[in-house]
């Protein structure tokens, strides 16, 4: 009895040792960040039964459907077969060699090993293997269902151990290697060790299975079984909290923070650290009760395999504190911290406080009963002021828990308040829907559009140091100040409009604004405004609320995460002393259940007295550690070439280099094993040899090049985190390779090309020139050929120009040179006549026949005038179905008779292979051409007879006298005459 008092004394004297020395900070196991994957994810198999990472950066899975390799984005399998040197898909356990590198073993025997982007065969043994242990001599070790205990030494020899050997049971379940070098066997009937090559039973642990070996970081075993855990104790093994791990302990991890990580068989998943007990079970996300595997990656990162799929633990950037933790409501509306310290949560199901990290409700009063969405909170001396959404203004006494309210019967210009503000002089400063309420001691003053609000939805207020009073509304800014209102002029400012959130300098000059465009810097000595929006590379335009850590930075809220950008480098932006701003951009991925800050009421970002960031969100209120976040990127990424396609044939290792020639396409995909937040790792790359600088690929781990020319190349590969303060935890990859040139492009072939070249121009050169000389006779009296032709066609071109083609007859431009040419000096005394003639009603012949018979009709009495005019006369066709001739050396009755000939031929000219029963008649004016100086005259009183000749009956001649009456008629006509 004595004994077992001592060793409990020791033991307690232990855990006091611990407890004090690892009092520092630690994350409760509520703050952990969980994700899952299963089946639906890419897995293979829900029952994840053995992790571990090997020293490329891989996290490898054993599942009952084999082998899984995972590199943050996607899981990629290996089953049974040839390939894999399995037996069977069964998996049940992983393990790393001394090389570094994979053992997997399961059912059948299947064992094998992965190196060097290739499986191995192992021993193979009929029987289900457990565990496989490397140890430090280098000595494998194979721990089987019911066979026993297999040694493979370094030199490859197999031993085998039994009962025979000292082992109590020939079901082996655990192997562990103390820092001490001794070999500790877990099975079905208890503990044994290995001692001079003979296994003894440790008689301190009762004769049950043992699942699960390992040390603690006082270097104490701790051993798992189905009846809870135990702990070493000099030479002895007591029981270890089995007050509450008594249901069967199924895993044991001892993480690097000195925690113990304890997976159950039925009871999910206990953490002991600092003294205390944490659990997680299904209820707080976990898939299945029952835990299969536990493993710690090199970011920290707690693994969880159990039956109903994978799940990662991890230390977020944020904590969310939702109804799951206590909140009264999910919907989070505002955020306050007290002057006690504690922080006040206003959601729309009520009002909640969180008290060095316990969460309780806070009741309110209301008479009746009602529950009331809280929209906005201050403090004063004595109340908690809760802005309501339709319940007005609420003020809970801090002593007494006693409520009074204050509605539109008391002068409040609605019952909806989104923001409040205690200014410096203990006054109230109340923001509504329909205008702003000022309650001082001596009452209540309203402002709103009617005397100089720009809006009356008030959605945030804030005191700067000078006493102004700032508003922030749908319709822009204004500030109160000693009774004025002033407007702050935005619109110029990419058209800025609502102000959401107000942030006062700690410099004393500035006031930032959150807008609906990005981040405004206002200056108190000149009313300068600056902003910093999509221009200056932020990546969202319209932000909520605005704060600043006490790390020098921003944090700014919106609806898709919250972005953080270096106090420093928004102040630089504003002075336009850089184009860009740095920032960074949390989101779902960091920790929070939901990105979606909650907006336009106040306040609903805050700053505690440790330094902690809260902000309420769409689902619950989140937290941050802001001195904690750049921890998350200091660990280097290893990187691995994953795969490189060459032309549509893909490498996944040893690139096959020199490439062949005319390769066209190469494209490259690598991953960085980062597994705290694989889907923001940001990559660059470089292909040295055709790339001048680092390309940036943002989170894209491909690239793709085309159509390169031969010679020698590197590729390289950089990524990171993101991280705006530094380049922290980059990891890089090269890969070196050439491209053979073809065989034109080999510097021997070409040489040899140019001088080929050079020969054969020169005797092209001498060819040519005596080539040059022959022809150059001919090419003379070819050139005097084509001149000469060239010159008979300018003349066939005049021609042609001057000449109707439909009839063949002149055309209007030669008719019009002729009768010009009449009134020149040498042709003054020649007597003409011009004889204007028109086919009559020629508009029946295109409407009875067709305009094609139309044009038959004014070809065939085209060639009538042609044939009987006499040579020397100008016959031409005038336009439409109008002709012209001149006649010249004639009298007047010649020249009637002339035309009379022309007009009987036409009446009397036979067309019916026109048409069936086409005739037509001609008439004709005439006049002389007596006036050489004004032809014009001329053919305006031709053009009179004419119509004369139509008048009178048609089909006639008419000689223009001077007795005929004048016609109004241009000697142009618009249509033609019928």
């Amino acid at each position: 009895m004595l004994k077992y008092l001592g060793s409990r004394l020791t033991l307690l004297i232990i855990l006091f040792g611990c407890i004090s020395k690892l009092q520092a900070s630690s994350t409760p196991l509520t703050d952990y960040f969980a994700e899952s994957w299963t089946t639906q994810d890419g897995l293979p198999h829900n029952s994840v039964n053995s992790i571990v990472q090997t020293p490329d950066g891989y996290l490898w899975f054993a599942t009952w459907e084999g082998v899984v390799r995972y590199n943050g984005r996607r899981f990629t399998h290996f089953g049974w077969g040839t390939d894999t040197h399995l037996r069977d898909s069964g998996i049940r356990t992983l393990a790393i060699n001394s090389k570094g590198e994979l053992l997997a073993a399961g059912s059948r025997g299947s064992f094998a090993r992965y190196a060097n982007h290739q499986w191995h065969p192992m021993p193979q043994l009929d029987v289900r293997i457990n565990q496989v242990l490397t140890n430090n001599a280098g000595e494998l070790w194979i721990a089987t269902n019911n066979q026993g205990l297999y040694r493979q030494t370094a030199n490859g020899q197999l031993q085998h151990f039994d009962s025979s050997s000292g082992l109590p049971s020939q079901s082996i379940k655990a192997l562990f290697e103390d820092n001490n070098s001794r070999i500790w066997v877990g099975t079905t009937a208890g503990l044994a060790y290995l001692d001079r090559n003979s296994f003894h039973v440790h008689t301190a642990i009762p004769d049950i299975p043992v699942v699960g070996l390992t040390e603690d970081s006082q270097g104490a075993l701790l051993v798992a079984s189905e009846q809870g855990l135990f702990r070493q104790n000099g030479q002895d093994f007591v029981p270890f909290y089995q007050h509450i791990l008594s249901r069967g302990v199924s895993q044991i991890l001892a993480d690097n923070q000195n925690a113990l990580w304890v997976g159950t068989v039925n009871d999910g998943l206990y953490r002991l650290h600092n003294g205390q007990i944490e659990h997680k079970g299904v209820n707080d996300g976990l898939p299945d009760s029952r835990i299969k595997a536990l493993y710690q990656d090199r970011e920290g990162s707690i693994w969880v395999g159990t039956n109903g799929g994978l799940v990662r633990l991890r230390k977020a950037n944020f904590t969310t504190i939702s109804s799951k933790s206590g909140l009264v409501g999910d919907y989070a509306r505002t955020v306050l911290v007290t002057e006690s310290g504690s922080i006040l949560v206003g959601t729309s199901n009520g009002l909640s406080t969180i008290d060095n990290g316990q969460v309780s409700t806070i009741e309110i009063p209301m008479p009746n009963g009602d529950t009331p969405s809280i929209l906005s909170l201050a403090e004063n001396d004595q109340h908690f002021l809760l802005g309501t959404y339709s319940h007005g203004l609420l003020m809970l006494n801090k002593q007494n828990g006693q409520l009074s309210q204050m509605n539109t019967r008391d002068g409040l210009l609605a019952n909806h308040v989104r923001s409040l503000l205690v200014a410096s002089d203990n006054s109230l400063w109340i923001g509504t829907t329909r205008g702003l309420n000022h309650l001082t001691t001596q009452g209540i003053q309203s402002f709103d559009k009617s005397n100089g609000l720009t809006d009356d939805y008030i959605m945030a207020i804030a005191q700067d140091p000078r006493g102004g009073i700032w508003i922030g509304s749908e319709m822009g800014a204004q500030i109160i100040h000693q009774h004025k209102v002033v407007s702050l002029e935005l619109a110029n400012l990419d058209e800025t409009r609502s102000v959401y959130g107000f942030h006062a300098d700690k410099d004393g000059q500035h006031m930032w604004l959150a807008t609906d465009r990005g981040l405004i810097r206002y200056r108190y000595t000149d009313g300068q405004t600056r902003l910093i929006g999509r221009q200056q590379g932020l990546p969202i335009n319209k932000f909520w609320q605005v704060t600043e850590d006490n790390q020098g930075f921003f944090w700014l809220t919106s609806n898709l995460g919250m972005v953080r950008i270096p106090y420093s480098a928004a102040h630089q932006a504003a002075d336009n002393e850089s184009d860009k701003v740095r920032y960074r951009v949390f989101a779902d991925g960091d920790g929070m259940q939901s990105f979606q800050a909650n907006g336009t009421s106040s306040p609903a970002i805050a700053k505690d007295q440790q330094g902690n960031i809260w902000v309420a969100t769409a689902k619950g209120v989140v937290r941050t550690r802001p001195e904690d976040i750049s921890k998350l990127t200091t660990a280097s990424l290893p990187m691995q070439m994953e795969a490189i396609s060459v032309d549509g044939k893909t490498f996944t290792h040893n690139l096959l280099s020199p490439l062949p020639a005319q390769t066209s396409r190469i494209r490259f995909e690598f991953v960085a094993l980062g597994y705290i937040m694989p889907q923001t790792i940001q990559y660059q790359t470089r292909l040295v040899g055709f790339d001048r600088d680092w390309i940036s690929r943002d989170t894209d781990n491909t690239a793709e090049y085309t159509n390169l020319p031969p010679g020698d190349y590197i590729f390289e590969a950089q990524a990171s985190y993101p991280a705006s303060d530094a380049e922290m935890g980059v990891g890089s990859l090269r890969q070196a390779f050439s491209i053979k040139p073809a065989f034109w492009q080999r510097l021997d072939v070409i040489l040899l090309f140019f001088v080929f070249v050079i020969v054969l121009l020169l005797i092209l050169i001498r060819t040519r020139e005596h080539l040059l000389r022959v022809q150059s006779q001919k090419l003379k009296q070819q050139v005097q050929e084509q001149t000469q032709a060239l010159q008979e066609q300018a003349q066939r071109f005049a021609r042609l120009a001057l000449q109707d083609q439909l009839t063949g007859l002149e055309n209007r431009r030669s008719f019009d040179s002729f009768l010009k040419s009449l009134g020149s000096q040498a042709n003054r005394n020649v007597l003409a006549y011009v004889a204007i003639m028109d086919i009559d009603h020629f508009k029946l012949v295109n409407d009875n026949w067709s305009h094609d018979v139309g044009d038959q009709v004014i070809r065939e009495v085209g060639r009538i005038i042609a044939a009987h005019s006499r040579p020397g006369d100008h016959a031409a066709r005038w336009g439409g179905e109008e002709f012209s001739l001149i006649i010249k050396d004639v009298d007047e009755t010649t020249a009637v008779e002339i035309c009379e000939r022309i007009r009987k031929q036409v009446a009397s000219a036979d067309m019916s292979h026109i048409a069936n029963g086409v005739k037509v008649t001609l008439s004709v004016g005439i006049k002389q051409c007596d006036d050489p100086d004004n032809y014009h005259r001329t053919l305006v009183l031709a053009d009179q007879a004419l119509y004369h000749a139509k008048a009178s009956g048609r089909n006639k001649v008419q000689l223009w006298r001077p007795d005929l009456p004048s016609t109004n008629i241009p000697y142009v006509s618009s249509v033609r005459k019928n």
